[in-house]
């Protein structure tokens, strides 16, 4: 029997009057693919601080792997198996593309000559083993995200959460992020991803949650979601395809 991996509960988040994320529920299979969708100010990225720590919920609960792990830490939650990539690529510039993943792998080992080879590894998943020594600082966008990426699986995680992983990128690199993606999901990981290019979403996911003013606004599979009329006067036929 497929257990929920992931249980988002009635989660809502308020900052003062402002209400960002209204009573939230969805729930993600282990090995899904789960694309989370909406316009600007939909309440995405609000949603994902509160499921990682950063944000603590107003209400709701968020289940991990059957752990209820609302009061936790967001490193308290990454050593529990989640760990998240951001909307705006933040390496540590002054270290290497090396020191950067191993960063990462530190969550998992104490041995640096262990993290190291965690660090190796991944580096070469994402083909950056020539980028190694350089200053992370110094890496274009397309390869800053791939490291991004590297960082985080370094963690071991089994859910990863991936906050506009495709933005700022051009069909090449989109390309190759998705089928990264997707090798990520064959070696057991499950994933949920914010993004606006609707044409990778559809590509790629096994369901889509579509959120629009902090509400759930419909959830299904890629074809009912781009076929939902709510969905596309909220959202598809908003302009918002960038």
């Amino acid at each position: 029997m497929i257990q929920h991996l992931l249980r988002v509960s009635h989660v809502s988040k308020h900052f003062g009057g402002n209400v960002a994320v209204h009573d939230v529920s969805f729930a993600v299979d282990e090995k899904q693919i789960v694309g989370l969708i909406g316009p600007n100010g939909a309440g995405k990225t609000t949603l994902f601080n509160c499921i990682t720590g950063f944000f603590p919920v107003t209400s709701g609960e968020v289940i991990f792997d059957i752990k209820k792990i609302n009061d936790l830490r967001p490193d308290e939650v990454c050593r529990l198996g989640m760990a998240r990539t951001w909307q705006r690529v933040k390496p540590l510039g002054s270290l290497s593309v090396l020191e950067n993943v191993m960063v990462g792998a530190f969550s998992v080992t104490n041995k640096a000559r262990q993290a190291e080879e965690i660090a190796i590894e991944q580096l070469k998943s994402m083909g950056l083993t020539d980028y190694a020594s350089k200053s992370a600082g110094s890496l274009p966008i397309g390869l800053k995200k791939k490291l991004e990426l590297a960082r985080v699986l370094a963690t071991h995680p089994k859910l990863l959460l991936l906050d506009e992983i495709c933005g700022g990128l051009n069909h090449t690199e989109t390309d190759a992020i998705l089928d990264i993606i997707r090798t990520i999901r064959q070696r057991g990981a499950t994933i949920v991803f914010i993004e606006h290019d609707m044409k990778a979403v559809t590509s790629i996911c096994d369901r889509i949650v579509v959120l629009n003013s902090g509400e759930k606004l419909a959830e299904g599979t890629p074809e009912e979601i781009t076929n939902n009329p709510d969905v596309i006067a909220a959202y598809l036929g908003g302009g918002h395809h960038a």
